[in-house]
């Protein structure tokens, strides 16, 4: 899967376009607020891993090799 690069505008037009979805969601579909809620907080867990843990898959194999140079652990 390739890097996923979050800009500022980025960032800023998927709130606006999560902003804009919710109020037509609640105005012209009449969809209930605490529904929207709800379903808002069940997707925030996975969206929040896919966001924050973005860079961990790039294991850098540098660290290790320095301990096997100076044969030295911290165990």
């Amino acid at each position: 899967m390739g890097s996923l690069k979050l800009t500022k505008g980025k960032l800023l037009l998927g709130c606006l376009v999560v902003l804009a979805g919710t109020i037509i969601a609640v105005t012209i579909f009449k969809v209930p607020f605490g529904s929207l809620l709800y379903f808002g907080i069940f997707l925030a867990c996975p969206l929040m891993h896919i966001f924050m843990m973005k860079g961990h898959g790039d294991h850098n194999q540098e660290g290790k090799d320095n301990t096997k140079q100076d044969g030295k652990s911290c165990h």
